[in-house]
C-alpha cells in the first residue's frame, strides 16, 4: 500500500521532539529539510576485514606453534618464538583487540594441547580450553600496555606479565590448572638450569623475555629494512621546517642497536642458565629403587581400568616377576618398590581379598612398597587419593593423601547446584575426593620420599612441600589410563624432569600404563617404558639432603616477576593516558594537562573562567557549600579537622554525621557547634554504616537549601585547604567533582603498598565493567551541585562503604551529569584506625558486577531536566541529645521532618536508621 503523500507543513509527529532514540542525521536517512527519517533498515554485522582477519589467523597459528614446542613433539625452542609473533601482534592494538587476539592465540594452544581430555566428550575438551583460554588471554591487552615503556623496561614488563598469567590461572579458579606453564615447555633447554635457581617461574620469565627481545629484534630489523628500501628507491621524507636540520637515517646503524641489544640480552639469559651448577651427588647414600607399571586392560577412555582387582593383580604380577629376576640374579634387589596411583583399586584397609593381594607382593619382593590406593571416606559419599606404604606385616600406618584433588575430575565443586542442572553427575560422579592435609613425605626404606600424585606435580607449592619436609627422594605416583595416546603423560614426565632440577632430587614417575621413568637430580632420563605396556624400572639414585636456591626462595622470585608485570602495567596505562592528553592537546590547542614541548607535563591551573567570564571565588562564596563529615570513633581527628576546614574555608559550613560514637566524639561536635554558628551536628542512633550517614546528610542539606554539598573524611585524610580546588571546578561547569589521587598530580602519602594495590585494582575493576571514565571512582573526596543529588531516590540507595562512592559516580555519569576529576594529596590518617574490612570489598565486587550485568554497561544518557523531587524524611525517634549551640538565619527546608530535634545551624539533631554492618572509610 502507497502511503498518501505528505501535505503541506509538517505533521505534529514531524515537529514533535523526539525522546526514543537518537536524532536523525543525513548518515542515517534522514532528510534534512523535514527532519523525517524513513524505516532504518537492520545492520547487517559487516564481516572482518582482511588485516584483522589475518591478525586472528597469525595469533591462531602462533598458538599452534607454541603447543608444537610441547611434549610429545618437544620442539622447545619454538616457544620464545610463538610468543614473540603474538608479542608483535598486540603492539598499539587497543586493549580488547588485544584481549581478543589473545584469546584465538590460546584456543590455537590449549585445544591440541588439552586434548587429552576429550575422553569424556568434545564439549569437555572446548570447555576447558575455552575457559583456561579466557584467563590466558588476559596476556593480550597486559602485554599491549607493557609495550608501550620503552624496550629497555618492556622487555621485563612482557616477562612479568606471562609469570603474572600463570600465577593466576595456577589459582583460580577452584585451585587453578597450570597446565601448559611456558617453563613446561623446556625439559632439554639452556633455560632448564634455571629451576634450580628460580623455580617454574623463573624459566617462564627467560622464555618470555626471549620472546619479547626477539619480537624487538624483529621489529628493529622491519624498521631498518623498510627505511634502506625507500633510501635505494629514492623515496624522501617530508621536507623540515625552515632552519630546522633533518637527520639523515642510518638503517645499518638503527639495525645494530635495535637488534644486536636484543640479541645480546638472548645470549645473556641463555648463558645464564648454562652457568648454574646442577650436581648429583648422594650426600646421604643411595637407594636401589625399583618402579612397577602393571597396565591397564585398555588403553584409554572410562573403561580403562577394567573390571575390579583387575589393575591391582596387573602390579602384583610385575612385582612377582620382579622378585623372581632378584632371585635369578638378573636384577639386583631393590631397597623399596613403588606403584603408581591407583593401582589398588579397591580400598585395602576395608576389602581383605585387596589387602591379600598387596600382602603377596609385599612378600615376594621382601620390602616396603609405596602403594596408590582409593580408600572409601572418610563419611559417606567422599574417598580418598592415597600413597600407602606396605610392608610383609600389611600397612605401616604411614599415608599420603592428596591435597589437590581436581575440580570437576576428582571431586565436584557446587555439587548440591551441579546436580540439578546435569543429573548425570549423580551417577558418573557421585563421590568426591576429600583434600589431604597431612605431611607429604613418608618414611619408608630408611628414608623420608616426598610422595606427589599425578597433577599436583604441575604446582610449584606441592613438590616444594615434600622438599620441605625433609624428602630426600621425590616419587611422582600417576594413573594416565583414561587419556590415550594424546601426549597428557609425556607432558607430566617434562614437569617432573623440570621438578628434579628445581629442588635437586633424584625423581621416579610411575604410572598405571606409561610413561614411567627414573630421573637423576640434574634433570637426565635413566630409564622410561612406553604407553600401555607393563614394565619394570630400577636403579640406585642418591639421596640428597641440600636445598636448591629455589627451594629456600620459594615463592619470592614469582612474586617479585608479578610486580614487574603489574608495574609495567600500570606505568603503560599511564604513560598512553599521557599520550592521548598531549594529542588531544595539540589537536584542539586547547589548554589543559599534556607534555610541553620539552617532554614536561603540565597540570591544569588551579582556577579557570566561569561561564559568565567572572574569576572563581577561592571558596565559592557565591554558592551555599556545606561539607558533610560522617564519624565514628573519631575524637582523636575531628577537632583538628573542624579547624582546618574553617580556617580554609571561612564560608563554608560543616555538618557533622555521628553515629552514636563510644569515643564521645558527638559530644566533641556538640562543643565545636557551640562555639561556631557554621558547624553543624547530626545524631544517629548508632552504626548504620558510611552510606546511610553521608544519605542522612545528603538529605538534611537538601532540606536547608545549599547549593552544594561535599563529602570528606574526618581522619584528615583529605585536606581541607584543596577543597577550592573542587568547587572551583563546580564554578568551570562540572556538577560532580571529584579528588582523585590518580589523576596527574594526584599523590598519596603513607600508604601500605596493599592499599595502593587494592585501590588501584579497584578502580581499574571499575572502570572495565563500567566504562566510567574515572581513574578514582572510589575516591571519597567529592562536590555535588544539589541537582545531582535531587536527581535521585536517595531512599533507594543500598550501597555501603567505597561501594557508595562508585554507585553515586556512576548514576550521576549515566544520568548525563558532568562528572570531572581534580588532583589531590591523600594522605593516611594518623591516628585511629581504618574501618576497612573484607566485607566492603566483596560488596564492592559483587555490587559493580551486578550492575554491569543489569545496564549492559550503557553510556550515559541526555541529562535530565531538572524536576523537584521530595527529599526522604528519616523516620522518627526521641531526641538524644537537645540543641545547642547559637543559630543564624538559613533558607528554609523545603520540607520538614518530625525527627529532628533542631535544625538551625550550630545545632544538633537526631535521625533514627537501622544499625548495619561496619563499613569502611569513603576511599579505597
Amino acid at each position: 500500500m502507497t502511503p498518501p503523500a505528505a501535505g503541506p507543513g509538517p505533521t505534529p509527529a514531524a515537529t514533535a521532539p523526539d525522546t526514543t532514540g537518537p536524532r536523525p542525521s543525513p548518515r542515517d536517512g534522514a532528510d534534512p529539510a523535514t527532519g523525517e527519517t524513513p524505516t532504518r533498515r537492520k545492520r547487517r554485522p559487516r564481516p572482518p576485514r582482511p588485516a584483522s582477519l589475518a591478525r586472528g589467523l597469525t595469533a591462531a597459528a602462533a598458538g599452534v606453534l607454541l603447543y608444537v614446542s610441547f611434549p610429545p613433539i618437544g620442539a622447545w625452542p619454538l616457544a620464545p618464538v610463538a610468543v614473540a609473533v603474538l608479542t608483535l601482534l598486540l603492539r598499539g592494538r587497543r586493549l580488547r583487540a588485544a584481549y581478543g587476539l589473545a584469546w584465538l592465540f590460546s584456543l590455537g594452544f590449549l585445544l591440541p594441547l588439552l586434548r587429552f581430555v576429550s575422553f569424556v566428550g568434545p564439549d569437555g575438551l572446548v570447555v576447558l580450553a575455552a575457559a583456561e583460554g579466557a584467563i590466558l588471554a588476559v596476556v593480550g591487552p597486559a602485554t599491549t600496555l607493557a609495550l608501550r615503556l620503552p624496550a629497555r623496561y618492556a622487555w621485563a614488563g612482557v616477562a612479568g606479565v606471562w609469570v603474572a598469567q600463570e600465577a593466576l590461572r595456577g589459582r583460580a579458579p577452584f585451585g587453578g590448572f597450570p597446565w601448559g606453564r611456558l617453563a613446561f615447555s623446556q625439559p632439554d633447554s639452556p633455560y632448564t638450569p634455571l629451576a634450580a635457581v628460580a623455580g617454574a617461574p623463573g624459566m617462564t620469565f627467560a622464555v618470555a623475555a626471549t620472546a619479547a627481545l626477539l619480537a624487538f629484534a624483529a621489529h628493529a630489523a622491519w624498521t631498518a629494512g623498510r627505511a634502506a628500501a625507500a633510501a635505494r628507491l629514492g623515496v624522501t621524507n617530508p621536507p623540515a621546517p625552515a632552519g630546522q636540520a633533518v637527520a639523515t637515517p642510518r638503517p645499518g646503524r638503527a639495525f645494530a642497536l635495535g637488534a644486536g641489544l636484543p640479541a645480546a640480552g638472548i645470549t645473556a639469559l641463555a648463558l645464564a642458565g648454562l652457568a648454574v651448577p646442577l650436581p648429583t651427588d648422594a650426600q646421604e647414600g643411595s637407594l636401589r629403587v625399583a618402579a612397577i607399571q602393571g597396565n591397564v586392560p585398555e588403553p584409554g577412555g572410562y573403561d580403562a581400568l577394567g573390571e575390579k582387582f583387575q589393575v591391582t593383580r596387573n602390579h602384583v604380577d610385575q612385582t612377582l616377576k620382579l622378585a623372581a629376576d632378584v632371585a635369578a640374579g638378573r636384577v639386583p634387589a631393590p631397597d623399596l618398590v613403588v606403584w603408581p596411583e591407583n593401582s589398588s583399586d579397591v580400598d585395602p584397609l576395608r576389602d581383605p581379598r585387596a589387602a591379600a593381594l598387596l600382602d603377596e607382593a609385599a612378600a615376594a619382593v621382601g620390602v616396603p612398597i609405596l602403594v596408590g590406593a582409593v580408600l572409601d571416606g572418610p563419611g559417606e559419599g567422599h574417598v580418598s587419593n592415597a600413597g600407602l606404604i606396605w610392608t610383609t606385616d600389611g600397612f605401616t600406618g604411614d599415608m599420603y593423601v592428596k591435597h589437590r584433588p581436581v575440580p570437576f575430575a576428582e571431586y565436584l565443586p557446587g555439587r548440591d547446584v551441579l546436580e540439578k542442572i546435569i543429573t548425570r553427575f549423580a551417577t558418573e560422579m557421585p563421590n568426591d575426593f576429600v583434600h589431604g592435609t597431612g605431611p607429604a613425605a613418608l618414611p619408608a626404606a630408611g628414608t623420608m620420599i616426598g610422595d606427589v600424585i599425578c597433577f599436583e606435580v604441575a604446582y610449584d607449592g606441592n613438590v616444594r612441600a615434600s622438599v620441605d619436609d625433609g624428602a630426600r627422594l621425590l616419587v611422582v605416583q600417576t594413573n594416565n589410563a583414561s587419556f590415550g595416546r594424546n601426549g597428557e603423560s609425556q607432558q607430566q614426565l617434562a614437569m617432573t624432569r623440570i621438578r628434579a632440577v628445581e629442588h635437586g632430587r633424584a625423581t621416579i614417575q610411575v604410572s598405571t600404563s606409561g610413561q614411567s621413568a627414573i630421573i637423576t637430580p640434574d634433570g637426565t632420563v635413566l630409564a622410561q617404558t612406553g604407553l600401555y605396556e607393563p614394565g619394570i624400572l630400577s636403579a640406585d639414585l642418591p639421596l640428597r639432603t641440600a636445598r636448591t636456591l629455589a627451594d629456600r626462595v620459594g615463592v619470592i622470585p614469582e612474586a617479585v616477576a608479578v610486580a614487574l608485570g603489574l608495574a609495567a602495567m600500570m606505568g603503560g596505562t599511564i604513560l598512553g593516558r599521557r599520550r592521548r592528553a598531549g594529542a588531544e592537546t595539540t589537536e584542539t590547542g586547547a589548554t589543559g594537562p599534556g607534555p610541553d614541548h620539552h617532554g614536561r607535563w603540565e597540570r591544569t591551573p588551579p582556577t579557570s573562567p566561569r561561564p559568565d567570564g567572572r574569576r572563581s571565588e577561592r571558596n565559592g562564596v557565591d554558592h551555599r557549600v556545606v561539607v558533610c563529615v560522617p564519624t565514628y570513633n573519631e575524637r582523636e581527628n575531628l577537632t583538628r579537622t573542624a579547624h582546618r576546614l574553617r580556617e580554609a574555608n571561612p564560608t563554608v559550613d560543616l555538618l557533622v554525621i555521628d553515629d552514636n560514637s563510644p569515643d564521645g566524639t558527638g559530644e566533641i561536635a556538640d562543643e565545636l557547634a557551640r562555639e561556631d554558628p557554621r558547624i553543624h551536628v547530626l545524631h544517629r542512633a548508632g552504626k548504620s554504616g558510611l552510606g546511610s550517614a553521608y544519605i542522612a546528610g545528603f538529605s538534611w542539606a537538601l532540606r536547608h537549601g545549599y547549593d552544594v554539598i561535599v563529602e570528606m573524611d574526618a581522619d584528615g585524610s583529605h585536606q581541607p585547604e584543596q577543597l577550592p580546588r573542587l568547587l572551583t571546578r563546580l564554578d568551570a561547569g562540572a556538577d560532580l567533582v571529584i579528588g582523585s589521587r590518580w589523576v596527574p598530580g594526584g599523590q598519596v602519602h603513607n600508604w601500605p603498598r596493599r592499599r595502593l594495590v587494592l585501590s588501584r585494582g579497584a578502580n581499574a575493576y571499575v572502570r572495565a565493567a563500567l566504562r566510567i571514565p574515572l581513574r578514582d571512582a572510589t575516591a571519597g573526596y567529592r562536590a555535588y551541585r544539589a541537582e545531582v543529588l535531587r536527581a535521585r531516590d536517595l531512599d533507594k540507595i543500598q550501597s555501603q562503604g567505597y561501594c557508595f562512592q562508585v554507585d553515586l559516580a556512576w548514576t550521576a555519569w549515566r544520568h548525563g551529569f558532568s562528572v570531572a576529576e581534580v588532583p589531590i594529596t591523600f594522605v593516611e590518617r594518623e591516628r585511629g584506625s581504618s574501618k576497612m574490612s573484607r566485607s566492603i570489598i566483596i560488596e564492592a565486587f559483587w555490587r559493580t558486577a551486578l550492575w554491569a550485568l543489569t545496564s549492559g554497561r550503557s553510556g550515559p544518557a541526555p541529562r535530565p531536566a531538572a524536576t523537584p523531587i521530595t527529599v526522604p524524611a528519616p523516620a522518627p525517634e526521641p531526641a538524644l541529645v537537645a540543641a545547642t549551640g547559637p543559630a543564624t538565619p538559613q533558607a528554609q527546608p523545603t520540607t520538614s521532618s518530625p525527627s529532628v530535634a533542631s535544625t538551625a545551624p550550630g545545632s544538633t539533631a537526631t535521625l533514627d536508621t537501622p544499625i548495619q554492618q561496619q563499613r569502611a572509610t569513603g576511599d579505597s
